[in-house]
């Protein structure tokens, strides 16, 4: 017999879904070049507490599960059902807090060299044990060379990745940088953090790792995770910062696994 569907289970079966890009340490992903390649989903790349429009928040004492919690919120009031979280390097840590606390809003979660453990995390660990003077030392001469600053991570140097560059590194002050170097070390620290990935991969969400081809080899992913999650990609000539050295092949790797996980 043929059943008609109510107006909201049809809701239901159509869940709006969307990408939220979470940045790192340093930086903004919502940038034109690198979202204008996501043509194939909806996507978001809101500021977290202390960078860009935010970067005069009090980020004295946050934590990454604050940082969750504010993407959370970005989420509900995006009008978004479900997101697919993609989180970079620190960002990654985020997605995994996000994921586990607020499992309703997360339709997979993609790390993208995302901190797993305190050896991931070992520059926002010399950062965090720094003096504020000497971190914002260290930030004033990225930004009287933005581009060497980049280049010294693999990212070869255009026009836009000039300006992108100078860009990032003037998104947030030096003491958000301190502040949440030190929040994703203590994320990342204790064991009960991977093991709260684990359990969201035994929950049966989606997980997938992106990688920059040239860095693999430093990211300490452990055994289990490799065999466990749902795709891995690296992505040719790219190192970590891999959505400045070709946001095509990133929104790539990130609309692979979308597709993937909604299949």
């Amino acid at each position: 017999m043929l059943r008609i569907l109510l107006s909201e289970e049809i809701e239901m079966t159509h869940r709006k879904q969307a990408v939220v890009l979470i940045h790192g340490l340093f930086g903004s992903l919502n940038d034109p070049k690198i979202l204008a390649e996501f043509d194939q989903v909806e996507v978001h790349a809101p500021d977290l507490i202390g960078y860009g429009a935010l970067s005069q928040q009090e980020t004295a004492g946050i934590d990454l599960l604050a940082q969750a919690e504010h993407v959370a919120k970005y989420i509900l009031d995006a009008g978004i059902e479900q997101a697919h979280i993609v989180g970079h390097s620190v960002g990654g840590a985020i997605a995994v807090l996000l994921a586990d606390r607020f499992p309703e809003l997360v339709a997979s979660l993609i790390s993208v060299e995302g901190n797993l453990t305190i050896k991931d995390a070992f520059w926002s660990a010399e950062l965090a044990s720094m003096p504020i003077e000497k971190v914002e030392e260290i930030v004033a001469g990225y930004r009287h060379a933005p581009s060497d600053w980049f280049a010294s991570a693999g990212v070869p140097i255009t026009e836009w990745t000039s300006r992108l560059a100078t860009s990032w590194l003037s998104n947030q002050p030096a003491t958000t940088i301190k502040a949440q170097a030190k929040a994703v070390v203590e994320a990342t620290k204790p064991s009960t953090y991977l093991q709260t990935l684990s359990r969201l991969i035994d929950s049966g969400l989606a997980v997938s790792l992106i990688a920059g081809s040239r860095s693999p080899d430093g990211w300490d992913v452990p055994d289990w995770l490799t065999r466990t999650c749902t795709m891995r990609i690296n992505i040719a000539d790219t190192g970590h910062l891999m959505m400045a050295e070709s946001p095509a092949r990133f929104s790539s790797a990130v609309q692979t696994c979308v597709a993937y996980n909604k299949s």
